[in-house]
């Protein structure tokens, strides 16, 4: 991408619905469960993924697999995002060191390039054609990124407007309405937070989505390895540490 070219827009998820239930998806589920499910079959597929042969045909299914397992949590997770948008971006079903990593409710795009680096770029095993491929995706992931950031900063700093600051005056003095505050968070708040969860996560699975294009079956394999291991390995760190850091029960 030219440098002076500006990022196209990402267009958010359509398939979004809305209902009236603050924590569950539309069908019912709470995120949190799906969340452990969808984690337990994640380890299963690392399972899988390091079991690595040199059969291409049957590589390139398994990561076709794996790809489609990360596009059902995105799905799921944007009808989270329709009913509680606010709950994402502190997820009592992650740990608190998870929550510290957070970068608009997931992980920061750029992380795929390290992870890349480390599982395949250290190896040598890159073509100079592929590693042109990659950088020249990398610049285009760091213009949308960069937007989406300072999007993130727009809407925080939204908070310290006209409503938010005669709502908070009144506080102390008056009795403040439910629907007046929630009409603040919709209006202002809760729709822009949406859309911009809906971009940062597209962002983040078009990265991986092309990254795995640019390799080989056998290094998108060790690509989606490395990062199945890193995610199982910090969340199940996270949980233990909280689990360590708790007040133990006396009787």
């Amino acid at each position: 991408m030219d440098e002076e070219q500006k990022p196209s827009k990402i267009m958010p998820n359509t398939s979004s619905s809305n209902n009236n239930s603050k924590n569950n998806t539309k069908d019912g589920i709470c995120f949190g469960d799906f969340f452990e499910a969808w984690l337990a079959k994640q380890k299963s597929y690392l399972e899988q993924l390091n079991e690595i042969h040199e059969e291409e045909a049957e590589l390139g299914s398994l990561v076709e697999r794996v790809v489609s397992h990360y596009q059902n949590y995105y799905e799921t997770k944007s009808k989270a995002a329709s009913e509680n948008v606010c709950l994402l971006f502190s997820p009592p079903w992650l740990s608190s060191f998870e929550r510290t990593l957070l970068w608009i409710t997931g992980f920061q795009p750029g992380l795929a390039f390290q992870i890349l680096d480390t599982s395949v770029g250290d190896d040598g095993e890159l073509t100079a054609k592929q590693v042109e491929k990659i950088k020249r995706l990398k610049a285009e992931m760091r213009v949308t990124e960069k937007a989406l950031s300072n999007e993130m900063a727009s809407i925080q700093e939204s908070i310290g407007g006209d409503s938010w600051v005669k709502i908070a005056k009144r506080i102390d003095t008056q009795i403040v309405l439910d629907k007046e505050v929630d009409k603040v968070m919709e209006t202002m708040i809760q729709g822009k937070l949406r859309d911009l969860v809906e971009n940062a996560d597209f962002l983040r699975a078009n990265t991986a989505r092309e990254l795995i294009n640019v390799l080989s079956p056998v290094q998108a394999a060790k690509f989606l390895a490395a990062t199945a291991r890193l995610q199982l390995g910090i969340h199940a760190w996270g949980l233990q540490r909280d689990a360590d850091r708790m007040p133990s029960s006396s009787f």
